[in-house]
């Protein structure tokens, strides 16, 4: 299986450079525009499914290449907005969420975050198709890409508005990059 990790374009927050967790943080002209840019490069790929954050600058950024291809995105809230853990004593816990609908998730802790990113991580890999596109934010890509990896230390991968990360699981893991820019 190809899973090819995609982070949603440029935000109101990430443009002032500060991260933001709010639901509603709306895309820029530039990240609408970087939207559109991505539809060739992400076609190239031969996707055949879509996973997306119910977030809408997520939805928004993957809006453009789903029409041009005809495949439907599937939001899950398991691949909503995280937050930034680099401990690895951090025991999983049962999340809160529930379904789609349920975001953004407030109060969770470090622990049900941890079980979030394994149930999106389950999602992924229970997909009928063999090339699967995730469109999410960079803590749950960094996450799941530890999850996948399990590196001996946890691992802060760098993660830019529409940067993209392939991994190929199966019998051994393979990343074939990291954080490849797909917008100008």
């Amino acid at each position: 299986m190809d899973i090819f990790l995609l982070r949603h374009a440029e935000t109101e927050s990430n443009k002032k450079g500060s991260l933001s967790s709010c639901s509603e943080d709306p895309l820029t002209a530039k990240g609408v525009e970087q939207s559109f840019y991505i539809v060739d490069s992400l076609r190239k790929l031969g996707v055949q499914t879509i996973l997306c954050s119910p977030y809408p600058r997520a939805r928004k950024t993957i809006e453009p290449f789903s029409k041009a291809v005809g495949i439907e995105v599937e939001p899950h809230g398991s691949l909503s907005e995280g937050q930034l853990i680099l401990e690895s004593s951090v025991e999983p816990e049962n999340p809160l969420y529930s379904g789609v609908r349920e975001y953004p998730i407030v109060g969770e802790t470090k622990g049900q975050f941890i079980g979030r990113a394994m149930k999106a991580a389950e999602l992924i890999l229970r997909q009928e198709h063999e090339r699967i596109l995730v469109v999410s934010h960079g803590h749950m890509i960094r996450e799941l890409l530890n999850l996948f990896l399990q590196p001996a230390q946890k691992t802060r991968f760098p993660h830019a508005n529409c940067g993209l990360s392939w991994l190929s699981v199966g019998d051994c893991q393979m990343i074939h990059y990291i954080n490849r820019q797909l917008s100008h």
